[in-house]
């Protein structure tokens, strides 16, 4: 049996090599972009329940600044906050005060009040009052619902709401207010006179 000399075996041309290995290293790649997409997606989710701390606080007494001015303060029965520290919810609100230009303006309670610390929005809910501690503002506000704007300054009750105002009383659909321009609106709104 006689073999070919070494020089007279023919390899594949150096394109179809290069072609080989281009297509292994895509095959390999394809195949680990599968195994990581369908291990994420076999994960199960985090529970949330048992493992997770949330923190609980009781008797809170809170207050902020705006600039070097006290702008907020408020007291509160007690607290939840989210995982991530930047929900706070606040049960039992009561002698919540916003403060305009160093002075007390407007006072508030509520069955809670659910702040978020990077904006610096709430959400009130559950007996919401409202009332202003100065002359020519709208003397009291009551609602289930209050949504208040930070950057805007916007108060809004998207739900039916009782205004007092200079001796009339008001049932409105929805209110929304502008702290910094003194401009309010009102849904469909019924006006009472006090006796």
């Amino acid at each position: 049996m006689a073999f070919a000399p070494r020089s007279l075996v023919s390899k594949p041309p150096l394109w179809r090599r290069a072609a080989f290995w281009v297509g292994a290293g895509a095959v390999a790649f394809c195949a680990a972009i599968a195994y990581f997409l369908i291990s994420a997606l076999l994960t199960p989710d985090n529970a949330g329940g048992g493992n997770q701390q949330q923190l609980e606080m009781s008797r809170i007494v809170g207050q902020g600044a705006r600039g070097n001015q006290i702008g907020w303060r408020f007291s509160a029965d007690s607290s939840d906050i989210s995982t991530d520290g930047m929900v706070t919810t606040y049960h039992h609100v009561r002698n919540a005060t916003y403060f305009l230009h160093g002075a007390p303006a407007f006072k508030l309670t509520a069955s809670n009040l659910t702040l978020d610390l990077r904006t610096q929005n709430y959400t009130g809910y559950g007996g919401v009052h409202i009332w202003s501690v100065r002359k020519n503002d709208l003397e009291d506000i009551k609602t289930t619902t209050v949504a208040w704007n930070n950057p805007l300054q916007l108060l809004t009750c998207p739900e039916p709401v009782h205004v007092r105002y200079k001796g009339y009383e008001m049932t409105s659909a929805r209110l929304t207010w502008n702290f910094l321009t003194g401009e309010s609106s009102l849904g469909q709104t019924s006006i009472h006179a006090n006796g």
